[in-house]
């Protein structure tokens, strides 16, 4: 089964990565190894804060704004994708990230 695991972020959150950048940069680095390894990895990235565009059309005429923020606070700030056994194992990658001390980590199964 696919699951997407989706890391949220906000100012505050990202302000307290900054500070210790190096070890969530390691915790990624070491994820991605092992879920190559195991071949439970499909895709995986860190999104780029500073280069979104919102895209909405009203009444026919296309509107874009410079992103990532929609109506809240939090924004994607990165995701997994990963082809595991089970919910249980996707919940464990998850927590395994450095993140989860500070923003909320999603899993959800993909439908197709």
């Amino acid at each position: 089964m696919r699951y997407m695991i989706t890391i949220f972020t906000d100012d505050d959150a990202r302000r307290q990565w900054e500070e210790d950048r190096s070890v969530f940069d390691d915790v990624h680095r070491r994820l991605f190894e092992e879920l190559r390894k195991s071949g439970e990895l499909v895709d995986g990235n860190e999104l780029d804060p500073d280069d979104a565009t919102v895209i909405g059309v009203r009444r026919g005429e296309k509107v874009t704004t410079r992103g990532p923020f929609t109506e809240g606070v939090e924004v994607i700030g990165g995701y997994y994708i990963v082809d595991v056994a089970s919910r249980d194992r996707a919940v464990e990658i998850a927590a395994g990230l450095a993140e989860t001390r500070f923003s909320p980590v999603e899993v959800r199964r993909l439908k197709h």
